[in-house]
């Protein structure tokens, strides 16, 4: 299941406050960027000021200084937005077992985990989960309505998710969250700076484009 399948779980019924979220987000990123922007023209103009005297060469010199300069400072705030951005998913996943979706984000990750477990080693073979303890309750639910052969252990200590392995240990499939979360990152920041950079937050919708951690 991909990382936006689940945050997609969490907020199917929230669209308003989506649409709120986002337009409080689009405020923020204009506004930071427009500072750092504004503080980068007004080095550039004082290094257009302090080259009108100096030879041509010193001129270039100062102005291409000031240019890198305001183009850093547009940078740094791209990126504390990308890192605000990232913060608020880890914290959204973090909680999600509080949420009253949490049930189908665990069905389906759990059904992926033994999916591909089956895909690698066929159906024969038992399949041993690894379960946060906060769990139990809700996934001895699940495999009573489930045909699977699997033991489980309850020592996984996530914010959700869990661990499938074959029975001799051989193949294993990490699917808690944390590790969905870390697989995704490199992807995240990617589509995150390239969103910022081409101002996509002005006309977005709550839409993320497809990936599978």
């Amino acid at each position: 299941m991909s990382l936006e399948a689940i945050l997609g779980a969490i907020l199917a019924d929230g669209d308003a406050r989506v649409a709120e979220i986002e337009q409080k987000a689009g405020t923020l990123v204009n506004e930071a960027l427009a500072t750092a922007r504004l503080e980068a023209e007004e080095i550039e103009e004082s290094a257009s000021n302090a080259a009108l005297m100096p030879a041509a060469k010193e001129r270039a010199r100062i102005l291409h200084r000031a240019r890198l300069e305001s183009m850093r400072m547009v940078g740094q705030a791209r990126q504390g937005l990308i890192d605000a951005a990232l913060e608020e998913t880890q914290a959204v996943l973090a909680g999600l077992r509080e949420d009253r979706r949490y049930a189908d984000v665990l069905c389906r990750l759990l059904e992926e985990a033994v999916a591909e477990l089956h895909a690698t080693l066929g159906d024969a073979g038992r399949v041993h989960l690894e379960v946060d303890p906060r769990d139990r309750e809700l996934l001895e639910s699940m495999l009573r309505h489930m045909v699977l052969d699997v033991s489980v252990s309850y020592t996984l200590d996530s914010w959700g998710g869990l661990n499938a392995r074959s029975e001799d240990g051989r193949v294993t499939v990490t699917n808690h969250l944390e590790a969905r979360l870390e697989r995704a990152l490199p992807y995240l920041q990617r589509y995150l700076a390239a969103w910022f950079e081409d101002g996509q937050w002005q006309t977005s919708t709550t839409e993320t484009p497809a990936y599978a951690p």
